[in-house]
Formats: C-alpha cells, sequence, structure tokens
C-alpha cells in the first residue's frame, strides 16, 4: 500500500511515496517541480487531494498566488492560477474538499476563502465575503484554519477565540453554465463552541475535531453538539492532527474503547491518530485503550550550534530552547538528548579531540563541560564566568585546556588540575582582548615543545596569541598582537592542513578574500 505526502523547499516542490513494508520505511521521490516560485518567495501553505492527483499551493509573497498542479503528468506549470489581492491578508492555510477536488478552501487571520476549480477552462474562481464584528454583532476572532462541513453544503472556519464561523456554500444549478454565476460563498451563523482558541480544525468519519490552545482534542458530531474530548493529557498547544488511513477496528468484548460522553453513553469509536504540538513535541494515540506514547521531541526554537565527533559518526546539536540532541548521521539515527533548565539557550558545542567532552557555551554565559556519551555534567557546577552569550569553545590537542569567547569580546580560559588523585576542571584566567565580536578562537602546538598555543580573530582584525605558560589565575598574558586586514574585516580561521613543515593559519575576509598567515611570524604568504 503506498500513501503520498509532499515535502515543500523554498523554490521548489518535491512529492514523495511512501512504501511501508513491516519494520521498512522507504521515501523514494517521485516526482519535483522545478521554480514553482520563479520570484524565490516559496511555499506557504500546501494540499494534496484525498485521490494524490491535484496538488494545490499559496506562494509566500506580498501579492500570494494561488496555483494548483496536475503533478502526475509531465508538466512543470500549474494547471491554473489565481494572484489574490492584500486586502484578504496573508493566506496560511488551505485544504481541498476531500469528496470533490475542484473545490478548496483557505484562510488568513481575518479572510476565508472559497475557490471552484473549472478543469475545462482552467479557470480559478474565487469568493471571499468580508466578514466583519457588524455580521454577527459579536466578536468573531482571528482564523485558524478551515474545512469543508459534513454536510458538504457548507465550510467551517474556526477563530482563536473558540468559535466557529458557518458559510453557506451557494452553488448554481448543474444545468447552468459558467457565464450564470459562479459558486460562492455568505456567513450563515456564528457559533460559540467552547472557551479555549481553537487552533486545528479537521473531519475524521462522522466527527468534525478541534485541537486547543491548551492541549485540548474536541469530537463532535454533525450538528456541533460534544460527543468526547481529550483534556488529560497536558499536552501544549495543539499544532496538528492526523488520523490513520486505516479505519477503527470494531468494538469486540477484547476492545478497550471508552465511552462517549452523550447520554447514551455508546462507545467512543475512532481512528488511531498522530499529534503535533507546539512545544516541538509528536504523540501517537491510540483510540483502543487511550494510550498516548511520545514519539520524539525536537527543538522548538532556532539550531544555532553543531559539532560533529572526532572520528565517529556522531552530530551534537544544539537550540535556543535548551536541548542538546546526538544523533548517528550515517544511520540517520537519533541516540540521546538533555534539556535544560528554562532560561539555558545553546550558543556554542566543541567535543574535546579525544571525542570523550562535549562542551557547551549557553545565551546567559554559563559553560558545560559534558560527558559525551551520556550529556552528564563532567564538573560539579557549570562555569559562571560570563554574563552575556558563550558564542565559541575550543579545546587544546591535549584536552588540558578549554577556552572560550563571549559576546562582550572575552577569552576565557580553563584547565585540567590533579586535586586528590583525580582530573578537575577549573578557570584560569579571562580577559576583554578584542574591541569587536570575536570571530574564532583556535587551539595549536608549538613545535618546538609540543604545548598548547591559543590564538583569537576578532573583527577588529586583530590576530591575538596568548602565553598560556606565563597564564596564572585571573591573569591572561598576551604573547603578541598583529592586524590581518585594512579594509575588510576577518570572518574565519581554521589551521591550514599540515602539507609542509610550514605551519600556516587560513583567514577568510568581508572582501570574499582568503589568505594564508604564518603562524610563527603572522606574516601574510
Amino acid at each position: 500500500m503506498a500513501e503520498s505526502y509532499s515535502i515543500v523547499w523554498i523554490d521548489h516542490i518535491c512529492l514523495f511515496t511512501v512504501r511501508c513494508p513491516p519494520a521498512l520505511f522507504c521515501r523514494i521521490p517521485v516526482h519535483t517541480i522545478f521554480d514553482s516560485c520563479p520570484e524565490g518567495n516559496g511555499i506557504r501553505a500546501m494540499a494534496i487531494t484525498r485521490d494524490a492527483k491535484y496538488l494545490a499551493t499559496i506562494s509566500d509573497a506580498e501579492i500570494q498566488r494561488v496555483c494548483i498542479w496536475r503533478w502526475t503528468l509531465a508538466v512543470e506549470t500549474p494547471a491554473c492560477t489565481l494572484d489574490l489581492p492584500k486586502e484578504y491578508g496573508f493566506q496560511n492555510y488551505l485544504t481541498f474538499n476531500p469528496t470533490n477536488n475542484k473545490e478548496l478552501v483557505s484562510n488568513s487571520k481575518t479572510q476565508a476563502i472559497y475557490y471552484m476549480w473549472y478543469e475545462d477552462g482552467d479557470i480559478l474562481a474565487h469568493s471571499a465575503p468580508l466578514l466583519t464584528e457588524k455580521t454577527f454583532n459579536k466578536l468573531v476572532g482571528k482564523f485558524s484554519q478551515s474545512v469543508f462541513h459534513l454536510n458538504l453544503t457548507q465550510i467551517l472556519s474556526a477563530t482563536m477565540e473558540g468559535k466557529l464561523v458557518v458559510w453557506d456554500i451557494c452553488r448554481p444549478t448543474s444545468s447552468a453554465s459558467i457565464s450564470s454565476g459562479f459558486p460562492h460563498i455568505k456567513p450563515c451563523k456564528l457559533v460559540h463552541l467552547q472557551k479555549e482558541g481553537i487552533t486545528v480544525l479537521t473531519t475524521v468519519d462522522s466527527y468534525i475535531v478541534t485541537g486547543d490552545i491548551r492541549g485540548n482534542i474536541k469530537f463532535y458530531d454533525r450538528t456541533l453538539s460534544i460527543v468526547n474530548w481529550y483534556s488529560h493529557f497536558k499536552l501544549s498547544c495543539i499544532r496538528s492532527l492526523s488520523f490513520s488511513k486505516t479505519p477503527a477496528t470494531p468494538p469486540t468484548e477484547d476492545t478497550n474503547y471508552p465511552p462517549d460522553c452523550t447520554l447514551k453513553g455508546d462507545l467512543f469509536v475512532v481512528r488511531n491518530f498522530i499529534i503535533g504540538t507546539s512545544d516541538a513535541s509528536v504523540y501517537h494515540l491510540t483510540a483502543d485503550g487511550t494510550k498516548l506514547e511520545k514519539l520524539f521531541v525536537e527543538p522548538k526554537d532556532a539550531i544555532r550550534a553543531i559539532s560533529c565527533h572526532p572520528y565517529q559518526p556522531l552530530i551534537a546539536i544544539g537550540s535556543f530552547c535548551g536541548m542538546i540532541k546526538v544523533w548517528d548521521y550515517e544511520k540517520k539515527k537519533y541516540l540521546f538528548s538533555r534539556v535544560f533548565e528554562k532560561g539555558l539557550g545553546v550558543q556554542s558545542l566543541t567535543y574535546n579531540p579525544e571525542g570523550a567532552l562535549l562542551g557547551a557555551g549557553f545565551t546567559e554565559g554559563t559553560v558545560y563541560i559534558l560527558d559525551a556519551m551520556s550529556l552528564e555534567s563532567e564538573i560539579p557546577e557549570p562555569f559562571k564566568y560570563s554574563r552575556t552569550s558563550v558564542t565559541h569553545i575550543s579545546f587544546s590537542h591535549d584536552s588540558q585546556y578549554m577556552a572560550t569567547a563571549d559576546v562582550s569580546f572575552t577569552v576565557a580560559v580553563y584547565m585540567v588540575r590533579v586535586r586528590n588523585g583525580r582530573r578537575v576542571w577549573e578557570y584560569l584566567a579571562r580577559l576583554r582582548s578584542h574591541r569587536k565580536s570575536i570571530r574564532s578562537v583556535l587551539f595549536g602546538v608549538h613545535l618546538d615543545s609540543n604545548e598548547p598555543r591559543l590564538l583569537s580573530l576578532g573583527r577588529d582584525r586583530l590576530l591575538i596569541e596568548y602565553n598560556l605558560l606565563k597564564s596564572y589565575k585571573d591573569h591572561l598574558e598576551v604573547l603578541d598582537i598583529h592586524r590581518t586586514d585594512q579594509g575588510s574585516y576577518p570572518t574565519c580561521m581554521v589551521w591550514y592542513p599540515p602539507l609542509i613543515k610550514e605551519l600556516f593559519l587560513l583567514i577568510c575576509n568581508s572582501g570574499y578574500k582568503v589568505k594564508l598567515f604564518n603562524s610563527t611570524t603572522k606574516m601574510c604568504r
């Protein structure tokens, strides 16, 4: 059995067929539509028909364009297009009528739009009646999602006030020609369905389903009477609901469906479904027995740090929400993670050369040294010697030193000491050595002594080397300072591969130039 899904990139669309034999998931791209948005604005909303024959998209441009694609044919242009006026608002949700591929509905926060596609002439007619508070003499609220009613003669638009706007679809008779008038919608009534703002609206079998800002999932019948709800899972705001393609198992003596909340108290039989929430968690709910299983948790904020393990196929990813996740990038498999307390956003990550430790810098200045395989702290208390975000972390080749840089243009150094027969990390010193943001912090090796050397590069065009041997508690000694550029400013620095005896630093600058510097004399080659 094959089910079709779609994935959207900024300027093209890729459709996949997912074939799912037991214990095997193969995502095979079957068609890609390049340049679906020639202006490069990307796709804002997308829908696919239930039979997977047609695809509809809404662009992310200032003047949004609605396109319908016959994607199964070898064509790279849409079957029809429609440019939407600005006054319709920014349309961010789109869906097909599940029983009629020629009807669609979309909505912005203030406007719902009904579409009718006349395939013969590839005409996309639309109706977008203006709705104000005077329409019902009540506060309507901002629209979230819209769907076609189960009776197929109406459209429902959910709002963040917990209300449903019911629209009547006025369709011309089948004998009428296009010139006699297009179908249109008109507001019928406003139903105050619940107290909580509705974020998700969909239909399944004989139910109209809502998800709301408090994590509740509610099921209504055709008359919008409540049938059942799930509120005891304490989920965060619901962002998506996806029901299984497989119908629910009929109740038997071995099943354990809960009773619904009607006077009859019938068994509440519904398909299994997937829940996506605003904290980037995904759950699977098995209706038989009401079993909720957390499938995975992803970062809910921006990813700001990535570090690869020095010799294993592992990659650590850190985000602003305080989550560090480690993946096996060869097997594409999630391994383990840790979520830090609220207020700690990950800004920088670096493995030490042996791959046993992971240094982590946070947005409020905290520095952790973690075990690379468990993400447990290797130090009793995190280092808190900076008041601003720690942007860079680097370890020396022998893992005896660790250096950090922060937003306040400061370089800090930590080192390993032996206390009571144990190796412990201690703070050594810090120095506000730059006048502008630090772009790189690197450790190297003195060729004559094999001792670590430390360098930093700033946007102030200064390359600074520090004397670690002459540094002591609360004093970071500077060895030398060199200017790397006159006009452009440096953006990053790495060691050039040791292909010859002479060691070089490779420095890139804002003028799109790459320079080689002798690491001893600091002269440009």
